[in-house]
């Protein structure tokens, strides 16, 4: 096995290191008694501070023009798909451990595939 094949595996078990501790925290910080919809908004908020910048120094000159339309069709995208998604897990989790909530997020990419087999995608 090289090099550059065990950076893979490596990477790999990093983001699920990050994940399991992203996964306590979250349950501890629900556990003091954190409302869950003001977690998910200073999630979002962390992540779009922290990620716009970035966006806009790699990406300016080269950044196709966002037409209203456009805009408004990312908002309720990100505001079902990402902020409901955020929300109910978040509450899931005050009713389980963290244990349960990483094991769930693995099963994923397994749901994801079942559901575009029998959507014959």
């Amino acid at each position: 096995m090289n090099m550059e094949s065990m950076k893979l595996y490596l990477i790999v078990l990093l983001v699920q290191f990050i994940y399991a501790g992203f996964f306590m925290l979250s349950k501890a910080a629900l556990d003091v008694g954190l409302n869950t919809f003001v977690f998910v908004f200073y999630r979002q908020m962390f992540a779009a501070v922290f990620l716009v910048p970035l966006a806009v120094f790699f990406h300016w000159k080269n950044a196709p023009p966002l037409s209203f339309v456009t805009f408004c069709k990312m908002f309720i995208l990100s505001l079902c798909g990402i902020t409901v998604t955020q929300n109910i897990n978040s509450v899931a989790l005050i009713y389980t451990s963290a244990s349960l909530a990483a094991a769930i997020t693995s099963c994923l990419p397994v749901i994801t595939f079942l559901l575009a087999v029998l959507l014959r995608y």
